[in-house]
């Protein structure tokens, strides 16, 4: 399998965008509203049956309406958004299928017996109607269910990438992250997933054809954000304040853009019609999202995690952010 680009294209010297609480925002936005919430097993990557040692993940999903989103969050802080839509009566997740994506990391160069597999369950969420991922590492992707779904085709492997995210105050490359990132189209839905070596997970519709393994295309970096995101106990922005560095790419073999968290937290979006740079991003508004652990009923035993949410002016696409680092987008229209 050749070579992975590095997403150093395009992007040579950019300058990261800070934001902080002196910018445009809604700090009387109405609080999210709770909506319903998920217990799902699943398994580690490898394991092929259910044992009652397998372990829960919580999913929790509240309503943004500052946002216009319905916002998924897990135990871990992990996030996913999609556009606020009717949630239906229903509210179970119904178990479809399974995979085992393997994952390597930034600087690992072929597939081998100790590539890190993670094992990632699909179930159907008649709340929202749409097909949710949740990986053993506690993440989780949404994704548009198509009129029928299979449960017994693998993941074929799409394409892969390498993408450098700059720390926060830090403008050159020199001492960049690398984060393996790989794309599998999934043959039960069709559809593309892109798994990071950290486990986090996005979706994508996938493309007509995949691209030959000889003319995988570099992904083009296009601009760097800098995001300032309280902790779920911090009222105010101070000097203080956690910094995470993102950077935004364009996946040339599929033509949507990637953004990356330097904890190697990803979410795919469609691009726009046009693509700012420079833009920077103006603050919105906040929240405090609680998320019960796999297992657990009381949310007094529910872990806290502060939430920021920032309009990229590049795109005009809302981003989520959390305290760990977990970062959702959502393609405002």
């Amino acid at each position: 399998m050749r070579a992975r680009f590095a997403g150093l294209v395009g992007l040579v010297g950019a300058i990261a965008a800070t934001v902080g609480p002196e910018a445009v925002g809604q700090p009387s936005a109405p609080k999210p509203v709770w909506a319903f919430a998920h217990d799902l097993r699943v398994r580690k990557g490898g394991e092929k049956d259910f044992t009652p040692e397998t372990p829960k993940v919580g999913v929790e999903f509240f309503k943004d309406e500052a946002g216009g989103a319905l916002v998924a969050v897990t135990q871990v802080g992990d996030l996913e958004v999609v556009p606020a839509g009717q949630v239906g009566a229903e509210k179970k997740a119904a178990w479809l299928f399974a995979h085992d994506l393997r994952a390597r990391k930034g600087d690992e160069e072929k597939f081998t017996a100790s590539t890190t597999k993670y094992g990632v369950e699909a179930f159907k969420d008649t709340a929202t109607g749409k097909i949710l991922y949740v990986s053993e590492k506690a993440t989780v992707a949404l994704a548009d269910a198509p009129g029928s779904v299979a449960a017994d085709k693998e993941p074929a492997w799409h394409h892969a990438l390498v993408l450098k995210v700059r720390g926060p105050n830090e403008k050159e490359w020199a001492n960049a992250r690398k984060f393996g990132v790989e794309a599998f189209k999934d043959g039960n839905t069709g559809g593309l997933i892109y798994v990071t070596e950290t486990g986090s997970l996005a979706c994508l519709p996938a493309p007509p054809q995949p691209p030959a393994p000889d003319k995988v295309k570099p992904p083009t970096a296009l601009y760097g954000l800098e995001l300032r995101v309280r902790k779920a106990d911090e009222p105010d922005f101070t000097g203080n304040t956690k910094k995470v560095g993102v950077e935004v790419f364009r996946d040339e073999n599929t033509g949507g853009l990637l953004y990356i968290s330097e904890t190697g937290s990803v979410a795919a979006v469609p691009a726009p019609a046009q693509v700012k740079s420079g833009g920077g991003v103006d603050w919105r508004h906040a929240m405090t999202l609680k998320a019960r652990p796999g297992g657990v009923n009381e949310f007094e035993k529910a872990n806290k995690f502060g939430v920021e949410v920032f309009q990229d002016k590049n795109t005009g696409y809302l981003v989520y952010a959390s305290e760990t680092g977990a970062i959702a987008v959502l393609a405002k229209k």
